[in-house]
């Protein structure tokens, strides 16, 4: 489910949903508003949500548009396309340059070559930065998917599967570890109660520090 801030109202007589320019979400509900209401009615509206967050997303630019850079870690490198059939197809980090070597000089050859190497370091770092996430916080999951996701970047289902956005690589560590955690916290608590915050808490103290870049930066974890 999408995260989201609740704001009692004495003057609310009804829940609303508000979704920020950043795509922060909030609900403004009356003080006596049971909180599993309020949970059951953001539910119901995940589909809104979720097309309102695109809407706002597609309508900013944000780090991962730029067309002449690649961000990795949260560090930038000049792309530089080259197509030489005498050298591995594939990308290399040299410097502060990413040489793509693409099988053909297409635009679209060249951005699934990058794609591929994301993918790739997804798979060879937040996989297993989530174990060693979850030993350290003393829980459990079952399966870890990797994918990219418009409006997400992270989840976790109550089958205790955990899906993480591959494109997170290109973030910083202190984010990508916040976005772990988040979904880790959630095999103890799928909502996002005092008790899920504390968990949280206990192992990113700086999460609301991080937890406001993702929303300046890039899309949510639910």
């Amino acid at each position: 489910m999408t995260s989201y801030q609740i704001q009692r109202n004495r003057r609310a007589h009804s829940i609303k949903i508000k979704v920020d320019s950043h795509g922060a979400v909030t609900v403004v509900a009356p003080p006596d508003c049971p909180t599993r209401f309020i949970d059951q009615f953001v539910t119901k509206q995940q589909d809104w949500i979720k097309q309102t967050i695109v809407k706002i997303q597609s309508q900013r630019p944000t780090p991962l548009q730029d067309p002449t850079q690649l961000s990795i870690f949260g560090k930038l490198y000049s792309k530089e396309p080259i197509f030489d059939h005498q050298h591995p197809i594939g990308v290399q980090v040299k410097g502060k340059k990413i040489m793509i070597n693409s099988v053909s000089p297409t635009a679209a050859s060249v951005e699934k070559a990058i794609q591929e190497f994301l993918k790739n370091t997804a798979q060879k770092y937040i996989v297993p930065r989530t174990h060693q996430l979850a030993k350290l916080m003393s829980i459990k999951f079952n399966n870890i998917t990797l994918r990219q996701q418009k409006t997400r970047w992270g989840s976790c289902s109550s089958q205790g599967n955990l899906n993480f956005n591959w494109r997170l690589v290109q973030y910083p560590a202190a984010i990508i570890d916040y976005v772990i955690i988040h979904e880790l916290a959630h095999r103890r608590e799928m909502n996002h109660s005092a008790r899920f915050w504390e968990i949280v808490a206990r192992f990113d103290p700086e999460h609301l520090k991080h937890r406001g870049w993702l929303r300046r930066n890039g899309a949510t974890v639910d």
